[in-house]
C-alpha cells in the first residue's frame, strides 16, 4: 500500500474516495505496476460493459455508469503511478486521451442508436448509405496529450444535407443536433458516479452562437471566407475520433474531404505573411489573457499560472506551433499534432537546435508534470501554484523534490521558456522584421486621403531625383505603374503597402550599379505579385529582403526572371545568413524523404500531387540559394556545377523511390522492393557541368530476369520521366531528353544491361562512344550502376585505329558546326573554332584513343581534369594541356556570366577571349594535324 499511501498524502480526492470505497483502494494497490495503455483501457471497458469496443451498443444509463467507472480506474491509477514516478508523461496523457476517445465513441454510438430507433438512420443522398457524424477532437485531445482533469474540445461535422430513413423523417441536421444534445450529458453531467469529462463545443464555427453540427459544405465556406488566424492555430491539432454507429456506413470519404480542407487552411503552401500581424497579436493575446483574469483575483499574479503565465505551457506551445504554421505547408514532416513529436521533427529537419530542443522538452515535461500534480489534489482543472507555504512544501514533495530544488527548477525552466517566447519569430526563421513606416498621412479616413496623396507625391518626387538624368523616363514609367495598380482590384491595405514598398524600392535600386534597369525589373516583379497580398506583406515587413532582391536583379537579369517565374523563393531572402550557408545534401535528402513520407491521403496512400510539387519547390529553393551564393562570388563555375549536379542526382534518386510503387506492388509476386534500375546521366549532368536550366540527358538501364520485367521497367521509365518533367502548379523539375538511348527515339525506353552492352559493342556509332566518355551512373540501384560502369569501361578500352577515329571525330565536328551556324560578327564561345566544343572533342578523342593504355582516363574527371591527365601522360604537350584547360575554364566562366545576364547565345566581340581561343586552336591542331 506504500505506493497508494504516497498518492493519498497529496490528494484529498483520493483520501475521500478511500473512506467510502476501500475495495477500490486495494484494487489500485494490486494494479500499481500495470502500465496504462490502449490495450489495458480497452480491456477494462469490455470487462465493465460486457460489450466490444468497436460496435457494442450500451443503454443510456449503462453507458453513463460504465464510462464513469472506467474514468475512475484510469484517473486514479494514473495518479498513483505518476506520483510514484512509475509513469511517463506519455503514459499519463496517452491514457487520458484514450479514455476521452472511448467516452466520445461510446456515447455517440449509444445516442445515435437510440435516435435511429425513433427517426431512422440519417442518409447520405449521394451514396444512399447511412451517414455518420464526424467527431473531431481539438486541442490536447487531438494531439494525444490530454491532461488529467481536462475539458475536451469537440467539433461535430457531417457530410451532406438530407433526411432520415424512418417513417417519421427529420432532416439530417436536426438528427445530428438531437444526437449531440443526447450524447454530451452522458460524458459531462455530474451524477452519483461523478462525470467523465467536461465538454466544450465553443471552437466550432461562430462559437456559442453557431449550430451544434455543421455540414461539410457550410464548414468549408466558413473556413475559407471567415476563418481567422487563431482558428488556424486551433485546427492544427484537430483529429477525427473514429466512431461508427450504423452498419454499411462509410465515412472515409467525408473524412478525406475534411482533411483536404483542414490541411490547406492550417498549413499554407506559401507562408501567408499577411498572417504575421495576426500571429503577433495572438502572442500578445496569450500574455494579456491571463493578466485580465488575474486582475479579478486579489493577490494572484501572472507567475502563479503555469499554463498561461510567463514561461508557461501555452508559451511553449506557441513557440513550437508557430514554426509549424510557417513552414508546415512546405515541409509536411512538421505537420505533427503532438507537441513532443513536433519538437523532434523540428530538430530532425534542422529548424531547432538540439540543445534548445532538449531544454524546451525538459521544461515542457516538468511543467506538465506539475500541472498534473496540481490537478490530482482535488481532481480540478487548475493551473495555479499554491500561495500557502505548507502547500508549496507539499507540492514539492509530491513532485519528489525538496522545496528549494523544486522552486529553483521551476524558475529556471520558466525563465528559459519566457526568453524563447520573446524570440519566437526569430526562432521560426523570420528574424525580427523592421515594420516600415507607411507614407505620411495614409489613413482609411476619407478626410485625409487628399493630404495623404499629396504627401506621397512629394516623397515620390524626392526619391526620383536620385536618378538624375533619367528622371523624366522614370517618372513616366512610375505613372503607368501607379495608375495600373490603383485601378486593379487591390484592397485598401495593399494600396498602402504598394506605396510604401515603392518608396523602399526606389531607395534600394538607387544604391545598385544599374539603378534605372533595376527599378524597371523591380516594377515588373511588383506588377506580377500586386494581387498577392502575401508577397506584398513580406516586402513591407522585411525591407531587407527587398534590398537583397534589388541587388540580385541588378547583378543578373536571369536572376530577375527566375524571381518572376518562382516568387515562392522570395521568403528565402529574409535570412541572408542562412542563404549563404553551404547546402548539406545528406541532410536535405533525409528531410526530403521524411516530408515525402508525410504526404499521405486520409486512406494512407501517397499524395502524389503534393509529393511532386514538394520536390519542385525544393529544386527551386536550392537552385535559388545557389544562385544567391553564385552572385556573391562564393564559388567557381566548376563548384557550382557540382552542386547543381548533386541536387539533380538527389531528386532523381528520390523520384525512382516514389515512382516505383505507382507502377507495381513492391514485394508481391517476386517484384523487388526497390527497382533494379539505373539512371545513366549523359551530357552536362553526366560530366558534372550542369547549369541552372540544363536538361537531363538520361538513359534507363535495368537488370531483372523476371518474365514481365521489360514491361514493368518501360512503365517505370514513363512514370519516372513524367514525375520529373510534368508541368504542375509548382512548375517543372527538369526537362528530360531520352534520345541518347540505344536506337534513339525508335528504341525502348528502358533497356536491359545486356542489350545495352550488345548495342554498344555491335551497333553504336563513334559519336555514341564519344557521348559515353562523360556518361555516369547517377541514381538507382548500385549493382546495376556498377554493371553499367563495367560496360562503359569495356567500350572505352577498345583499341581503335587512330586514323579511323580521327576521321569520325572530325566528321562529327563538322556536323555540329553546320548545325550551329554563326552568322554574326561575334565569337560563339561554345561552337566556333577555338571554342568549348573543340576542347571537348579533343578530350573525347584522347579518351577513346588511349584509355586502353591509360585506364585512369576512364575516370569521370571532367574535361579539365582529363586534359591535364593526358598532359601528365605525355599524350599531348603538357604546356598546351595546362593552357588549354585554363582557357576552357575561362570560356565556361564567361559563358556562365553571359547566361546570368540573360543572353540567349554565349557570344562576345572577336577582340575578347582571343588568347583563350588561340590556345584551344593550337591544342586542336596539335592533336588533329595530318600525319
Amino acid at each position: 500500500m506504500a505506493i497508494v499511501d504516497n498518492a493519498m498524502s497529496w490528494s484529498g480526492t483520493l483520501r475521500r474516495l478511500a473512506l467510502g470505497n476501500p475495495d477500490f483502494v486495494r484494487w489500485l494497490d494490486m494494479h500499481a505496476q500495470t502500465q496504462l495503455n490502449h490495450h489495458v483501457i480497452d480491456s477494462w471497458f469490455i470487462e465493465l460493459s460486457g460489450q466490444p469496443v468497436s460496435d457494442g451498443v450500451l443503454s443510456l444509463e449503462q453507458c453513463r455508469k460504465v464510462l464513469r467507472q472506467l474514468r475512475q480506474r484510469v484517473f486514479f491509477l494514473a495518479m498513483v503511478r505518476d506520483l510514484a514516478g512509475l509513469a511517463s508523461l506519455e503514459e499519463v496523457t496517452g491514457a487520458m486521451t484514450r479514455l476521452a476517445q472511448l467516452a466520445v465513441q461510446q456515447s455517440y454510438q449509444t445516442a445515435a442508436t437510440e435516435l435511429a430507433n425513433r427517426w431512422g438512420e440519417p442518409i447520405d443522398p449521394t451514396s444512399n448509405l447511412p451517414q455518420e457524424l464526424i467527431l473531431i477532437g481539438m486541442g490536447k485531445l487531438g494531439g494525444g496529450e490530454l491532461n488529467v482533469s481536462s475539458d475536451i474540445d469537440l467539433i461535430m461535422l457531417y457530410g451532406e444535407e438530407g433526411e432520415t430513413a424512418g417513417p417519421r423523417k427529420i432532416s439530417n441536421h436536426e438528427f445530428y443536433v438531437k444526437l449531440i444534445r443526447m450524447m454530451l450529458p452522458i460524458i459531462s453531467e455530474f451524477d452519483g458516479d461523478g462525470q467523465v469529462f467536461r465538454t466544450d463545443l465553443r471552437l466550432r464555427p461562430d462559437g456559442d452562437s453557431g449550430p451544434l453540427a455543421w455540414s461539410l459544405n457550410a464548414f468549408e465556406q466558413y473556413l475559407f471566407t471567415q476563418g481567422r488566424e487563431w482558428e488556424r492555430y486551433a485546427w492544427l491539432k484537430a483529429d477525427v475520433i473514429p466512431a461508427k454507429a450504423f452498419k454499411n456506413s462509410n465515412s472515409l470519404e467525408t473524412v478525406k474531404n475534411l482533411e483536404s480542407m483542414r490541411l490547406p487552411f492550417v498549413y499554407r503552401k506559401y507562408f501567408d505573411f499577411d498572417a504575421l500581424a495576426a500571429l503577433r497579436s495572438l502572442r500578445e493575446q496569450i500574455r494579456q489573457d491571463w493578466e485580465r483574469r488575474a486582475t479579478g483575483r486579489h493577490g494572484v499574479d501572472i507567475t502563479s499560472n503555469i499554463k498561461l503565465g510567463d514561461g508557461g505551457i501555452r508559451e511553449i506551445e506557441f513557440v513550437v506551433q508557430l514554426t509549424q504554421l510557417i513552414r508546415g505547408g512546405r515541409m509536411p514532416v512538421l505537420q505533427e499534432r503532438n507537441l513532443l513529436a513536433a519538437i523532434a521533427q523540428q530538430v530532425s529537419t534542422g529548424l531547432l537546435a538540439p540543445d534548445i530542443a532538449l531544454q524546451l522538452e525538459l521544461a515542457y515535461r516538468f511543467l506538465r508534470k506539475t500541472e498534473h500534480v496540481l490537478q490530482y489534489r482535488e481532481d480540478a482543472q487548475t493551473h495555479l501554484l499554491p500561495q500557502d507555504p505548507d502547500l508549496r512544501e507539499a507540492l514539492a514533495r509530491a513532485m519528489g523534490m525538496s522545496s528549494q530544488e523544486f522552486w529553483a527548477t521551476l524558475d529556471r525552466h520558466r525563465h528559459f521558456v519566457a526568453t524563447l517566447f520573446k524570440q519566437a519569430f526569430r526562432l521560426a526563421g523570420l528574424g525580427e522584421s523592421n515594420e516600415p513606416t507607411l507614407p505620411a498621412g495614409v489613413s482609411d479616413d476619407n478626410s485625409q486621403k487628399k493630404e495623404s496623396h499629396r504627401q506621397f507625391s512629394q516623397q515620390l518626387s524626392a526619391a526620383i531625383t536620385r536618378f538624375s538624368e533619367q528622371r523624366d523616363e522614370l517618372s513616366a514609367r512610375l505613372s503607368i505603374f501607379l495608375e495600373g495598380h490603383r485601378i486593379r482590384a487591390l484592397s485598401a491595405q495593399n494600396q498602402q503597402r504598394v506605396d510604401s514598398i515603392l518608396m523602399s524600392t526606389l531607395a534600394a535600386c538607387a544604391q545598385t550599379s544599374q539603378p534605372l534597369a533595376t527599378i524597371y525589373k523591380m516594377l515588373d516583379f511588383l506588377e506580377t505579385v500586386a494581387q498577392r497580398s502575401s508577397y506584398l506583406a513580406l516586402l513591407a515587413e522585411y525591407p531587407g529582403a527587398l534590398n537583397r532582391m534589388a541587388r540580385m536583379m541588378a547583378a543578373s537579369p536571369w536572376a530577375a526572371q527566375y524571381l518572376l517565374r518562382h516568387p515562392v523563393v522570395l521568403d528565402s531572402l529574409i535570412s541572408w545568413q542562412s542563404m549563404m550557408e553551404p547546402i548539406d545534401f545528406e541532410k536535405t535528402r533525409g528531410t526530403l524523404k521524411k516530408d515525402l513520407d508525410s504526404c499521405k491521403l486520409i486512406d494512407g496512400q501517397p499524395d502524389v500531387e503534393q509529393q511532386m510539387n514538394l520536390m519542385r519547390d525544393l529544386q527551386h529553393q536550392i537552385s535559388f540559394q545557389l544562385l544567391a551564393q553564385d552572385l556573391e562570388g562564393l564559388f567557381s563555375v566548376e563548384h557550382l556545377s557540382d552542386q547543381l549536379s548533386s541536387l539533380a542526382d538527389l531528386l532523381l534518386q528520390e523520384s525512382i523511390t516514389r515512382a516505383w510503387p505507382l507502377v507495381v506492388n513492391p514485394g508481391v509476386n517476386d517484384t523487388p522492393i526497390q527497382p533494379r534500375l539505373a539512371v545513366i546521366a549523359y551530357g552536362k549532368l553526366g560530366g558534372k557541368e550542369f547549369g541552372y536550366s540544363s536538361d537531363l540527358d538520361l538513359v534507363y538501364l535495368y537488370d531483372d530476369q523476371r518474365e514481365h520485367a521489360q514491361e514493368q521497367y518501360a512503365k517505370l521509365s514513363r512514370r519516372l520521366t513524367s514525375w520529373i518533367s510534368t508541368l504542375t502548379s509548382s512548375g517543372r523539375m527538369y526537362e528530360v531528353d531520352l534520345r541518347l538511348r540505344p536506337d534513339g527515339e525508335a528504341g525502348l525506353l528502358a533497356v536491359s544491361v545486356q542489350a545495352f552492352e550488345n548495342y554498344e559493342q555491335e551497333h553504336a556509332w563513334v559519336w555514341e562512344h564519344q557521348a559515353i566518355t562523360r556518361a555516369r551512373f547517377c541514381a538507382g540501384d548500385l549493382e546495376v550502376g556498377a554493371k553499367f560502369e563495367d560496360v562503359r569501361r569495356k567500350i572505352l578500352m577498345r583499341r581503335r585505329d587512330p586514323a579511323d577515329l580521327r576521321r569520325e571525330i572530325l566528321a562529327m565536328r563538322d556536323k555540329i558546326t553546320a548545325g550551329h551556324p554563326n552568322r554574326s560578327d561575334q565569337f560563339d564561345i561554345k561552337h566556333d573554332s577555338g571554342g568549348m566544343v573543340d576542347l571537348e572533342f579533343v578530350t573525347q578523342y584522347l579518351v577513346l584513343l588511349y584509355a586502353s593504355q591509360y585506364p585512369a582516363l576512364l575516370e569521370n574527371l571532367g574535361n579539365i581534369g582529363l586534359l591535364n591527365l593526358a598532359g601528365d601522360y605525355g599524350l599531348i604537350d603538357t604546356k598546351l594541356a595546362t593552357i588549354g584547360a585554363n582557357s576552357y575554364r575561362s570560356l565556361r566562366h564567361r559563358q556562365h556570366v553571359l547566361r546570368l545576364q540573360g543572353a540567349d547565345k554565349a557570344r562576345v566581340p572577336q577582340t575578347e577571349l582571343a588568347f583563350e581561343r588561340k590556345s584551344i586552336q593550337a591544342l586542336w591542331q596539335s592533336v588533329f594535324e595530318t600525319k
